[in-house]
């Protein structure tokens, strides 16, 4: 019978140390976030934005579960700004038409 092997996890302070040497390709990084929130979301049973419009800024936010949780998520959503920045999206913006402006 073969044994299953478990991924070797790393500590915050390797995967930083990864992230900003460059080690770690973007899409890892991502990878490794949406991970993190998918625990998260699953132990609190709650997206991670509605979390964070919740907690951000209230005293919630100092439990160190619900600290981890927005650290995750500001960093996941710069992260994402950093691989797509806004101008390269406008390209796929559809712009709803006013009503009443003739057409």
């Amino acid at each position: 019978m073969a044994t299953r092997k478990t991924p070797r996890r790393l500590t915050k302070k390797a995967f930083l140390e990864q992230a900003t040497r460059g080690a770690l390709s973007t899409d890892r990084v991502l990878a490794d976030l949406v991970a993190e929130l998918h625990g998260y979301e699953q132990k609190y049973g709650m997206r991670s934005e509605i979390f964070y419009a919740l907690i951000a800024g209230t005293a919630a936010e100092d439990h160190p579960d619900f600290l981890q949780w927005a650290m995750c998520y500001r960093t996941y959503f710069r992260a994402v700004q950093a691989k797509f920045p806004l101008k390269d999206l406008t390209a796929y913006a559809v712009l709803a038409s006013t009503p009443g402006a003739g057409a």
